[in-house]
């Protein structure tokens, strides 16, 4: 997948410290899909990690992680994963947070089955 369009909600020249810190972006791919993804420095994740001393559900699986926040970093940054697998880290992240516990549930049950060798419904 070709990267289309990113846009940032917030403007890169409101942020303090662009080496400690994580934005949202909206990432539209050739597609037509928007993606919200989370962009965030290696050093907020340190950051982060200090003040709680572990990663908080749903944060670390979601982030791609540049050196700097810039637009240059952070364009291709996500240009690799859109080509990555035909976007599939972006799928999947943007996917991550908007199941029910039931759907996910589900599904952990059918690749369970496929594993050990039982039928799939």
């Amino acid at each position: 997948m070709e990267v289309a369009k990113i846009e940032y909600p917030t403007a890169l020249d409101k942020i303090e410290d662009l080496t400690d810190d994580n934005i949202d972006i909206f990432v539209t791919l050739d597609d037509g899909y928007t993606y919200t993804l989370v962009v965030s420095t290696l050093k907020n994740v340190g950051t982060l990690m200090n003040e709680k001393r572990y990663s908080e559900p749903g944060c670390v699986q979601q982030l791609i992680i540049v050196e700097e926040l810039s637009e240059e970093l952070i364009k291709i940054a996500v240009e690799a994963y859109a080509e990555d697998e035909d976007g599939m880290f972006l799928k999947v992240s943007n996917l991550a947070t908007g199941f029910e516990m039931k759907e996910l549930d589900a599904a952990l049950e059918r690749r369970r089955l496929m594993h050990n060798g039982g039928e799939v419904e």
